[in-house]
């Protein structure tokens, strides 16, 4: 009996020493080498470049990043904070009816995360075009139009660098000594009881982090190219929602010649 718990402990150990000696030679899997390939084949038909369910796009190591509409990334620093293992491993991902991960395939997703869920190419610079939607959502019901408590603006990055009656709600570079990190972090905005009133929801982690890199790279608010019409349709809208009445031109019906006209006609139809 004691030989054989001392061969159990001996067998666990060489486990746990062995296992990791033997990845330790491999290299980590790279997102647009080992990982896009397998997310496009399994949840591209879903959240693509041309589909994207709850807005969230895992064509990219951006779209990851960005998350969906809850404005959570999708990856984190952790095996356990990581919204996409947390979904493939639950079989939330792909959904019913669409093919499964395999066990290979879920293991590979597990050790790009567990590993630092490496991308070849850099990420894109944080920008106010990044953040802006986050304020707005979050902080300008107390700080924007309608409302300026202490004499704050948040609209701009003009009005955070200017900030209110307790200084500068930014300090460039510096996202620790920046009031409205500050506040944010703390919990104190949006305000508890203001929550309900007007239906705010506190800025998850990930909108946080994003902020916070924003303004510890000095805040940078880069020129946008102008937005062109062109004839090229886009990809995200179907031919099915193009149909749509409310997109169609509108057209003079021929037994009616005005709204009044239309009404009594359509009043007199059901009596």
């Amino acid at each position: 009996m004691l030989f054989t718990l001392r061969a159990i402990i001996l067998a666990s150990l060489l486990c746990l020493f062995l296992v990791p000696a033997n990845l330790a030679g491999e290299k980590p899997p790279v997102f647009e080498t080992d990982i896009q390939p397998l997310l496009t084949r399994k949840c591209g038909k879903c959240h693509g470049n041309k589909v994207r369910k709850g807005e969230l796009d895992l064509s990219t190591f951006d779209g990851l990043r960005r998350g969906g509409e809850s404005g959570e990334a999708i990856i984190a620093k952790s095996l356990e904070e990581s919204l996409l293992w947390s979904m493939v491993e639950a079989g939330e991902m792909p959904p019913k009816g669409q093919p499964k991960l395999t066990v290979d395939e879920l293991g590979l997703i597990r050790r790009w995360l567990t590993t630092g869920a490496h991308s070849s190419k850099p990420g894109k610079e944080i920008s106010y075009h990044d953040v802006l939607p986050i304020v707005l959502l979050r902080c300008t019901t107390c700080h924007g139009p309608q409302r300026q408590d202490g004499g704050l603006d948040l609209r701009t990055r003009a009005g955070m660098v200017k900030g209110g009656q307790s200084g500068p709600a930014l300090v460039l570079g510096k996202p620790a000594e920046s009031l409205m990190m500050q506040r944010i972090k703390s919990e104190a905005c949006p305000p508890q009881e203001l929550l309900l009133t007007f239906f705010v929801q506190r800025p998850p982690p990930a909108e946080i982090e994003q902020l916070s890199k924003w303004i510890a790279a000095g805040a940078p608010v880069p020129d946008v190219e102008p937005d062109v019409a062109t004839r090229e349709p886009d990809p995200l809208v179907t031919d099915q929602e193009r149909a749509h009445w409310a997109f169609q031109p509108p057209r003079k019906p021929a037994t009616t010649a005005s709204i009044d006209a239309l009404i009594e006609q359509k009043l007199a139809q059901h009596n």
